[in-house]
């Protein structure tokens, strides 16, 4: 013992002087440049927002022993406060120190504990790799740790989504904890650590479980040990009891996954096979990254991690059930079913990888310890892989020669030629082994971000940038006292703008913003705004920017909007050029509806869904939707006008038409006539777009349609005799190198697509998300674009379309004009001066309210089944998707309360479990008087 303890310690040292190195020369250069690890796009719209709400709240915890409230009003419309962050920060027990550090250094925390979890990674390797295999050199300790910690998976991670990395840790000592019970018969560690794995985070907590029980059938078809039923029981108690223990996070977790707006689209985004490019990047994947993941195949292994599998394989008798695990993992990742199914049964994303990192180090200490074993034909194998990958590399670089894989490339094939001087020369050091892995997992860990340092390019936000945001949120105004108010912010990142479609900074300032960009969101919201065909609206952020349109605004209460020059500014909505806060221009409504509100319409929901988007719309703006609602008309909903369109002058226009697009050479735009209508006047414009169909080119119609259009040029620039002639025409040329382009995209017809559509000197998008999208997969067959205010409605306008990718499209258009002059300020004004006043405390709403008929009281609550009234459940879920309250004739007092779902029955489970768990180690303890394990 005294040996092993010696040599633990010199284990650690010495991985603790790599990691320092390595470490210094991955992260000094942002350190030097002042560079943060935030991400533009989720790590500063989600990550680190949640740290900053987080770490007052668990000061107030800790301090003043006051927990946060169960809803919060700044997530969006509301949502509940546990089940929100469960997944970011509530969960994560790297982000508890933060508790005991100032606001000051909180960017400090964040960028530095990234460092610190990728350290931990390698240790919990290092001591998982002990357990299993002592008395080898301290060398080939390290090469294992280095190769486990650093891959694609957390080059890609540690930058993007740093609580990503704590599974890396977590995983080696679940293993480790399972082993250590089903051989010492000692079950604690594997309590606790099950209990870690589902407290940290959910999602993980169900991968790391099926890897857990992967290696329990493993040992179990080792060993032959099947009727070991006490075993059996006492693991399966284990795990009931960690669940018990962590039911206050996963309970409310699992309430909010099943309830939340990520829609059904069919498993793996109704993929059976996935698109030939990605196959053709799939060798490639193994030995270099990809700097946008393909279906989140990160892949990445260092050159040495390769060849260990491939070491395995050539062994397939004596590794069986390794080998039997890679086949499982190569099928595994050339089926999107498969990688859907440990996703959750969702998108197909191959984030489950990351724990085969595990399983490779353990070969690759096996290969290390067995290097005289190596033969010519191992070597030879070694060498076709690498062949095969760098063949794969090519084909993704489009053939270029100067591609940025060179050097992963070279690295492999110097590793197979160490690996041979290693073998034959007895003269060989380790240290230069070691020196050239931690080189290879240097340049995978860094490639992809060498742009980080460049202020013009980087996709990381400086530290001042991050301070100045955080700063900022303070900055806009606070509601006035005893008042509830939403508010709308716009894009505050401006050119640092990545690919989540929002921020949620403001939650760390006095604003209820509405925009919200969470993992989950409110179901019954979700499906109530559907109908709406709100194009910026998505699975994680259910309102977006409600794409600017003025009645939907109003109505979801939004008062204020702060917006960037430029921003469409609905109709309601003054701009006070005298109020710019923090670049943005302040635009009031008087028009936005309160909280709570009364209206004498209750319209039947099968009328409702036969009207078009605006139309349902307008119906919410003086009524309610119940199944049980006798009106089928509303009176602001028969103020909705329709244009008339046409795409030929010298034909009759009318309400609807079909238009087909088929991608073709031109000069003209496609696109189509508004008529004019003086009723138009006074109305916001919608163009709905239904029945949406596309079809992309195949690869030889893309490459036709390309080099039609590159003829096309040529000759309508030959025609203009003020051009020169254009000598560098050669279409053959042009088609070698199309080819040559796009290769590496064959198959991107599921990609998706933009549609845009231009009235007025503005221009709205709608973006289609394709089968390739794993966060924001949600297609429309329908969708509804605001053009802005009617103008020039006495004269004909001709409205352009434009279309992002080739293909055949096809669908029905119309223009609907609903009303924001006077005919909405009516409407608002009525409701308004109609609504009951009320008192708002945490998780609480009261009001009084005297009706002379049974009637429903509206609210633009989200509904969820946490919130009571009077102590009873008799709530309505409006079809809207909020909650609606029902009156009877006479006085009602309301008392509205809400609490987090499960939370309350979560911790007696909890309190439950820990007695269990206390007396299982006081038991221990009588047991084992000198130690507990």
């Amino acid at each position: 013992m005294p040996w092993q303890l010696k040599q633990s310690s010199k284990l650690v040292m010495t991985y603790t002087f790599l990691f320092f190195i390595l470490a210094l020369c991955l992260f000094a250069p942002y350190y030097f440049t002042n560079t943060s690890l935030i991400w533009q796009s989720d790590g500063i719209a989600q990550h680190y927002p949640a740290l900053v709400e987080w770490q007052s709240d668990l000061k107030n915890i800790i301090f003043n022993h006051a927990f946060p409230t169960n809803w919060s009003w700044k997530l969006g419309l509301g949502s509940d406060y546990y089940q929100t962050f469960s997944y970011y920060t509530l969960g994560d027990i790297f982000t508890y120190g933060i508790a005991f550090i100032s606001e000051k250094y909180l960017l400090t925390y964040y960028n530095v504990m990234i460092i610190i979890r990728l350290y931990l990674a390698g240790l919990a390797c290092l001591m998982f790799i002990q357990h299993w295999f002592k008395s080898s050199p301290t060398w080939q300790y390290q090469i294992v740790a280095f190769t486990y910690v650093f891959s694609g998976y957390t080059a890609f991670s540690a930058f993007e989504h740093p609580f990503f990395i704590n599974p890396l840790i977590i995983f080696p000592l679940l293993i480790w904890s399972m082993h250590y019970a089903l051989t010492q018969n000692k079950y604690v560690p594997l309590i606790l650590m099950v209990f870690w794995t589902i407290w940290n985070n959910f999602y993980f907590a169900f991968m790391l479980i099926i890897g857990l029980i992967v290696f329990w059938i493993g040992y179990h078809y080792q060993h032959k040990s099947w009727l070991a039923w006490q075993s059996h029981l006492k693991i399966l108690f284990a795990g009931i009891l960690s669940l018990m223990l962590a039911a206050p996070l996963f309970l409310p977790s699992v309430d909010a996954v099943l309830n939340s707006a990520r829609t059904n689209n069919g498993l793996a985004n109704g993929l059976t096979i996935y698109p030939l490019y990605y196959y053709l990047a799939l060798p490639g994947n193994l030995i270099a990254n990809l700097t946008t993941p393909s279906f989140w195949l990160t892949g990445g292994f260092s050159a040495i991690s390769v060849m260990a599998i491939v070491f395995s394989l050539r062994r397939w008798h004596r590794y069986q059930l390794f080998n039997i695990l890679w086949v499982i993992t190569f099928l595994g990742c050339c089926t999107p079913i498969f990688a859907a199914i440990l996703n959750g049964g969702s998108s197909p994303s191959n984030r489950w990888l990351f724990m085969l990192s595990l399983p490779i180090s353990v070969m690759l200490f096996q290969m290390l310890r067995h290097l005289s074993e190596l033969t010519f034909h191992d070597y030879l194998s070694f060498f076709i892989v690498g062949i095969i990958a760098t063949i794969s590399l090519l084909i993704i670089s489009n053939f270029n020669l100067n591609m940025r894989y060179g050097m992963i490339i070279a690295i492999y094939f110097v590793t197979l030629i160490m690996l041979w001087f290693s073998q034959s020369s007895s003269g060989f050091r380790p240290i230069w082994l070691v020196i050239l892995v931690l080189v290879n997992i240097f340049f995978i860990t860094s490639r992809n971000h060498t742009n980080n340092t460049n202020p013009a390019k980087t996709d990381l936000l400086s530290n001042d940038t991050v301070k100045q945001l955080l700063t900022q949120q303070k900055e806009y105004p606070k509601s006035k006292q005893g008042s509830f108010t939403r508010s709308y912010v716009d894009n505050q990142l401006n050119n640092m703008t990545g690919i989540a479609p929002a921020t949620n900074l403001p939650i760390n300032g006095p604003l209820n913003n509405i925009e919200s960009y969470w993992s989950l969101q409110n179901g019954a919201v979700g499906q109530g705004l559907a109908p709406l065909n709100i194009s910026t609206a998505n699975p994680n952020d259910i309102t977006g920017n409600l794409d600017s349109r003025n009645v939907l605004s109003n109505l979801l209460g939004v008062a204020d909007r702060f917006e960037n020059p430029g921003t469409l500014t609905p109709h309601s909505y003054i701009a006070d050029n005298n109020k710019i806060i923090n670049g943005q221009t302040l635009a009031h409504s008087d028009n936005a509806y309160p909280l709570l509100y009364l209206t004498n319409n209750n319209v039947n929901r099968n009328f409702y869904n036969r009207l078009s988007a605006t139309q349902k719309e307008a119906v919410l703006a003086d009524s309610i939707v119940t199944r049980t609602g006798k009106q089928h008309a509303s009176a602001f909903a028969n103020s909705v006008v329709t244009g008339k369109v046409r795409t030929d002058l010298t034909k009759a226009a009318t309400q609807k038409m079909h238009m087909t697009y088929t991608t073709h050479p031109e000069l003209l735009p496609e696109g189509f006539y508004l008529r004019p209508s003086k009723a138009l006047k006074g109305t916001e414009l919608h163009l709905e777009i239904s029945n949406l169909q596309f079809k992309p080119f195949t690869f030889k119609q893309q490459q036709k349609a390309a080099l039609a259009n590159y003829q096309y040029m040529h000759k309508q620039n030959k025609q203009n005799p003020q051009t020169l002639i254009d000598r560098q025409y050669n279409k053959q040329a042009y088609t070698w190198n199309w080819y040559k382009k796009n290769i590496s995209t064959i198959g991107n017809g599921i990609s998706g697509y933009t549609l845009t559509a231009t009235y007025n000197d503005f221009t709205n998008s709608f973006k289609q998300t394709g089968q390739a999208n794993l966060s924001f997969y949600n297609p429309l067959k329908q969708v509804t674009l605001n053009l802005g205010q009617a103008t020039k409605t006495n004269q004909e306008t001709f409205i352009p379309l434009t279309f992002s990718k080739a293909g055949h499209y096809s669908f029905d258009v119309q223009i609907k004009g609903i009303p924001t002059d006077k005919r909405f300020d009516k409407v608002a004004s009525t409701i308004i001066n109609r609504a009951p006043t009320y008192q708002l405390t945490d998780n609480q709403i009261k009001t009084r309210i005297r009706v002379n008929k049974s009637q429903i009281l509206a609210t633009t609550i989200p509904y969820s089944h946490g919130w009571i009234v009077n102590g009873h459940n008799k709530l309505i879920k409006l079809d809207s998707g909020f909650i609606g309250i029902p009156l009877k004739v006479g006085q009602n007092n309301i008392k509205l309360t809400y609490h987090t779902p499960g939370m309350n029955f979560a911790k007696y489970m909890c309190l439950f479990g820990f007695i269990i768990l206390l007396i299982l180690l006081l038991c221990q303890l009588r047991k084992h008087p000198k130690s507990i394990n």
